[in-house]
């Protein structure tokens, strides 16, 4: 077969692939791609076609080995732009960096490289050089509520917080839905929040400034000064202290909740024990009564977000969370409403094991049981001698609460 003949066959699978990818056949358009690919491996155009299908299908490691290969064919911006923002997708930075600074010397005054370089650089923590990046964005990209909202945060890492709060109310101006409007005005929050400290020392400020989370802590800490725990077997003295701490909070602010659910099987004694120490009806997540006050989530270990998440969703009305240990840091940004104790690695509850080998008549006898136990160390514990201090650090000095905007409005003691 001679070069014009390969040629020919080429683009002729890449049509069939491309008719096959616009009526939803993935599938076949796959086969085309590759069947392009193989009558000449020199085709661009075939190449493109199959990463950009990779890239739809989500995978994208596949995607940026055949974007590489374009790359390899055809030196061109296109070519290295589009390697790198799948790079970026898959968290490979420094990779992503060289295909974009690729660009730069292809189009020394591309404002699309140089965006998404700020994006790189604000990823791996270097503010102050995804600023000095967004310079020519900010000009060429005037109406785009994501480029401010980047810029906004990247001056609120530097501490330049008037600056960051003209970005993100410029952001505010331009976002287009109610969803980006929401998370402009809570980063807005967070700059008033922020303004309520000389410095913050711990996870319980940081918790507070940048997501309005309550951070109550453990028997491992005095509950001002926090910090996050590693590889932690939480025993029931820590859960004791946590409690404590949450019961008396609530019943200082006056949270007005119309019951307490558990997602799962572990999280049941825990919900029980604040049901009785609140005087809350403990209601079942999959038949929940007719009720119009918020209900109280809450999970002992919180090793899944989406599991928090899919949760919320069944509740009748918006309503807060509480997370004894939040366990899925490295696979999600999402916090609840309050937390105890933030834990990397392996976290588990005293009472896991023995709960999951139980039949499910025997398991709830035992919930029960460790409830009526929690309950009991909660009323016998000597109380803590700075747990006023605690309760006033978001009854008088920090009240820009999450949890606020979820619950009737209430006046707390104070």
């Amino acid at each position: 077969m001679t070069d014009e003949m390969k040629r020919v066959a080429s683009r002729r699978h890449l049509r069939y692939g491309l008719a096959f990818e616009r009526t939803q056949r993935p599938l076949a358009a796959l086969e085309q791609f590759r069947r392009a690919i193989a009558a000449d491996p020199t085709m661009r155009d075939a190449h493109n076609a199959l990463a950009f299908h990779y890239q739809q299908q989500g995978l994208l490691a596949k995607a940026a080995d055949t974007f590489a290969a374009v790359a390899t064919l055809a030196d061109d911006y296109f070519a290295h732009f589009n390697l790198g923002f799948v790079l970026i997708e898959l968290e490979r930075y420094d990779e992503a960096e060289r295909e974009f600074q690729r660009c730069l010397e292809l189009d020394p005054n591309d404002a699309a490289a140089q965006l998404e370089l700020a994006y790189i650089y604000a990823a791996r923590g270097e503010y102050a050089k995804a600023v000095t990046m967004l310079e020519k964005p900010r000009q060429r990209y005037y109406d785009d509520w994501a480029v401010f909202h980047l810029l906004g945060r990247c001056l609120f890492q530097l501490q330049q917080f008037d600056e960051a709060q003209q970005a993100w109310q410029h952001a505010l101006a331009l976002a287009p839905h109610a969803e980006a409007q929401f998370d402009l005005l809570a980063c807005l929050q967070s700059i008033e929040r922020r303004r309520e400290f000389h410095t913050c020392t711990g996870l319980k400020d940081d918790l507070y400034v940048h997501e309005g989370v309550i951070c109550l802590g453990s028997a491992m800490d005095d509950g001002i000064t926090i910090h996050p725990l590693h590889n932690y077997h939480l025993r029931e003295h820590d859960i004791v202290r946590t409690i404590q701490r949450f019961v008396a909070l609530a019943r200082s602010s006056k949270w007005q909740l119309g019951g307490i659910v558990a997602p799962d099987l572990t999280s049941k004694p825990l919900a029980a024990a604040l049901a009785q120490l609140l005087e809350l009806p403990l209601l079942n997540l999959h038949h929940l009564p007719n009720i119009t006050t918020p209900i109280l989530l809450v999970i002992a270990v919180g090793h899944s977000a989406d599991l928090f998440t899919i949760a919320r969703e069944r509740l009748p009305i918006p309503s807060p969370g509480f997370c004894l240990a939040v366990n899925w840091m490295k696979h999600s940004p999402l916090w609840p409403e309050v937390v105890g104790v933030v834990v990397e690695g392996v976290c588990t509850v005293p009472w896991a094991d023995e709960l999951r080998s139980l039949s499910s008549a025997e398991q709830m006898t035992v919930i029960q049981r460790i409830a009526d136990r929690l309950v009991a160390q909660v009323q016998d514990v000597s109380g803590e001698e700075n747990l006023p201090r605690q309760i006033r650090y978001y009854t008088r000095h920090h009240r820009r609460l999450a949890i606020n905007s979820l619950l009737p409005t209430t006046k707390p003691r104070l």
